[in-house]
């Protein structure tokens, strides 16, 4: 059995710690995160999947938030499931689904100018690459 780890990019609407929310956000996703980089490094059958990374990460601008910046909007969450299947099938092969999906490049939202498509490609790949490194 392997495990998949990975940090949803969902910030909190509430703590009870005393803190402000956003606070309390970063703070819980980088306690998740290292924990993940921890099980991962140390556990040969865990690998850890950087949906949080690429939802939230600066070359992106926060395009794929909603509008309330807590929702991932639809285009978000398919370019994350994109990525992790093309990873999937980079490592595995590729499945005998009729469906084909859709790539990643092609769910980006119209607000993303093309040297940051192609810096958050990079950013994503280099982010994909570790994650699945052996």
């Amino acid at each position: 059995m392997r495990f998949l780890l990975t940090v949803s990019p969902v910030p909190l609407t509430a703590t009870a710690s005393g803190e402000h929310v956003v606070t309390a956000t970063i703070h819980s996703k980088s306690i998740l995160r290292a924990v993940a980089g921890e099980l991962k490094a140390s556990r040969a059958d865990t690998d850890y999947f950087p949906s949080y990374e690429i939802i939230s990460a600066f070359p992106f601008r926060g395009v794929f938030y909603a509008e309330n910046l807590r929702n991932v909007q639809p285009q978000g969450v398919n370019f994350v499931m994109n990525a992790f299947f093309n990873c999937q099938e980079r490592v595995f092969g590729k499945s005998n689904s009729a469906s084909t999906p859709v790539t990643p490049e092609n769910n980006l939202p119209n607000n993303l100018t093309a040297s940051t498509q192609k810096t958050s490609d990079e950013i994503c790949e280099e982010a994909l690459l570790e994650a699945f490194k052996k």
